[in-house]
């Protein structure tokens, strides 16, 4: 509703503090606007920007290089924990074979467990066919 009392032509009733900004864009000043300020405020800018950009290449230069030695010894871990994988599947591979030998003897040992009580019964089988022998021939023993 405000819209349609207000006159076209009227002026706002304060300046909002705005007085002399019609001035800034009209009348430009001798420093910003000749080619002799802008000369000057760009070489120091280029001076300043060439700096910023020295400091920042030496950084990346920095970072790239910290890169390309981290990932140079990323793979050299790498390339270690494979050879060690390696060893270790070889070495499991040898105790796979000790434990089957092993198993092996375990059976021959026990094989030869049940026949001992046999061998250690042969003297006495031996003394008792001697003297069935000596019986059967009439022979004394001495």
């Amino acid at each position: 509703m405000p819209e349609a009392n207000r006159k076209q032509n009227q002026k706002p009733e304060s300046d909002l503090g705005m007085s002399g900004f019609e001035t800034f864009f009209e009348n430009p000043t001798a420093e910003s606007a000749g080619p002799e300020g802008q000369a000057a405020a760009t070489a120091v800018g280029d001076s300043y920007l060439n700096g910023q950009i020295a400091k920042l290449i030496d950084k990346m230069t920095e970072l790239l290089t910290f890169n390309i030695d981290q990932r140079v010894e990323t793979a050299r871990i790498s390339n270690q924990l494979i050879e060690n994988q390696r060893q270790l599947v070889a070495t499991q591979q040898i105790l796979i074979r000790l434990m089957e030998r092993s198993i092996e003897l375990t059976r021959h040992i026990t094989a030869i467990e049940e026949k001992l009580p046999a061998v250690f019964e042969i003297p006495a089988m031996v003394e008792q066919l001697r003297e069935k022998v000596a019986q059967i021939e009439a022979v004394e023993i001495d």
